[in-house]
């Protein structure tokens, strides 16, 4: 399997952790999150983001598999978005006086979720099939 092949192959599988979260906060918004009480307005933006999560995920490892050149660009403005989330994290841990020890798995996870769905975007190449298989 080449590189580009590979860094494809694991974008996809990050979109579909990053849509899987997306599809948590559908299904349980803030279940286990212990920040506030889930009120109606809370859920509500909670399920806004979970459909925000499921969708951009969902469309960038759509296009990962059929028009990879697409898909790289997009799955990079993913990852953009979870290196903002783990800036957030940090400023959070900095100036609000969060927990670093709490938050250092979630800021590690964010980081390589975003460098995950970068590898395409900086690995362009050639997708080259063989009898329908990835060579």
């Amino acid at each position: 399997m080449s590189n580009y092949a590979l860094s494809l192959l694991m974008a996809v599988i990050a979109c579909v952790i990053g849509g899987a979260f997306g599809g948590m906060a559908l299904a349980r918004p803030l279940a286990d999150v212990g920040v506030q009480a889930a009120g109606p307005d809370n859920r509500v933006q909670a399920r806004a983001f979970g459909g925000l999560l499921v969708l951009a995920h969902g469309g960038a490892a759509l296009y990962l598999g059929y028009q990879p050149s697409v898909g790289a660009a997009m799955a990079f403005a993913l990852a953009l978005a979870w290196f903002g989330s783990a800036l957030g994290r940090v400023v959070a841990i900095r100036r609000d006086g969060v927990s670093a020890r709490a938050e250092t798995g979630n800021l590690v996870f964010e980081i390589l979720i975003g460098l995950t769905l970068s590898l395409p975007f900086f690995n362009a190449g050639r997708l080259v099939l063989h009898g329908g298989m990835i060579a």
